[in-house]
């Protein structure tokens, strides 16, 4: 029976049975160091203590997740308090940031400003008309007023705000600009501004 024993042993363990006595080492667990995640907003002083402030963090939440480009952007919130003024933008590409007027707070001009970021980074053409134009092609849910530099007509610009039907139109005209662009065309500002004075007098006709 002595001599039997290595062999039951052998057997146990060819079938696949742990010796008694003997512990399982461990497994060691992975650690993936994903980094510190940035902050969306720096908010300044004067807009925390404003109170608007919840409202301001709302619209710019908002009209952010139609700006993918500044995923993972700190970006920089003050007031605009120059009288006249509804917001403007930092060039700076290394410290965006936006200022905005906390009674109006419209999204076509939060989605200005942001075009603003855009142009900082060269993923939109420089200058203000330029702006507006790809402010109003990145969605009809933000153009809930008139552009600010482009011409359009005396009685869409007065109106205090726009309903989806304007909005719509604006879009699709400035959507059509900026494909006019891409094909080479150089007048695409003015074509945008005779393609919505021509569709406005026929709706409106």
């Amino acid at each position: 029976m002595l001599e039997r024993a290595p062999v039951r042993a052998a057997r146990g363990r060819a079938e696949g049975t742990r010796p008694r006595g003997r512990r399982r080492a461990p497994l060691e667990q992975l650690a993936m160091d994903l980094g510190t995640l940035k902050p969306r907003w720096r908010f300044s002083r004067l807009v925390l203590r404003s109170p608007h402030a919840a409202r301001i963090r709302e619209r710019l939440e908002y009209v952010r997740s139609f700006f993918p480009e500044i995923d993972g952007l700190t970006i920089g919130v003050g007031l605009a308090l120059k009288r006249g003024v509804l917001g403007w933008a930092s060039l700076d590409s290394e410290a965006p940031a936006v200022w905005v007027r906390p009674r109006r707070i419209d999204c076509f001009t939060v989605a200005h400003e942001f075009t603003h970021l855009l142009q900082a980074r060269g993923l939109v053409p420089r200058g203000e008309r330029a702006c507006d134009l790809w402010a109003l092609a990145r969605s009809p849910l933000l153009v809930d007023q008139p552009p600010g530099y482009l011409r359009v007509p005396a009685p869409l610009r007065r109106l205090r705000r726009l309903d989806g039907h304007d909005a719509a139109l604006l879009h699709a005209a400035a959507c059509r600009a900026v494909e006019a662009r891409g094909r080479g065309e150089r007048r695409y500002l003015q074509g945008f501004e005779r393609d919505v004075a021509v569709i406005w007098e026929r709706l409106r006709g």
